[in-house]
């Protein structure tokens, strides 16, 4: 225990010394002033409770289950992956390119055929939520388009609407 005194009648005492006693779990929560210990601000099943990553996880969700719905056969073992950036992105914001939006690889060997969304590209390109919901599907109606070797319109014929104001 230390004790340190910069006035007369003024004492500070620090208990953190190695002789210390061990704090168990809820002495060391946080109680402010005696109501309780604090706890989530929303209930985990109430829509505000999610992240905007999760939220965006959920558009390419409902997206991939309507291009299924449409090609089922073709989209059986395809995978999809949300990734935050690219993995170059440095590369390209210094040679003035703009960030990709999605990739597709096909499969070899024992992979499957995988398609990615970058969710900060999309975002930035959107100023609402609409907005977001309505470029995941275009960008997945593009991605799926190239891994399929056939024309966006093809894939979905709502294709274009955001971009073209169709």
């Amino acid at each position: 225990m230390q004790s340190i005194a910069p006035e007369p009648g003024f004492n500070i005492t620090f208990n953190d010394g190695p002789d210390a006693p061990a704090r168990s779990f809820p002495q060391r929560r946080r109680n402010r002033h005696g109501r309780g210990l604090r706890g989530p601000l929303l209930l985990p099943g109430l829509p505000g409770a999610r992240t905007r990553s999760e939220r965006f996880e959920d558009l390419v969700v409902d997206s991939a289950e309507r291009l299924r719905e449409l090609w089922s056969a073709q989209l059986a073992d395809v995978e999809y992956l949300v990734e935050e950036v690219p993995d170059n992105l440095e590369e390209l914001i210094a040679s003035g390119a703009q960030a990709p939006l999605g990739k597709y690889t096909t499969a070899s060997g024992t992979s499957h055929p995988l398609i990615v969304i970058y969710r900060h590209p999309v975002e930035a390109l959107c100023d609402s939520p609409w907005q977001v919901r309505e470029l995941v599907h275009e960008v997945l109606i593009e991605q799926v388009a190239g891994l399929l070797n056939i024309d966006p319109d093809t894939v979905d014929p709502l294709f274009g609407r955001f971009r073209h104001g169709g």
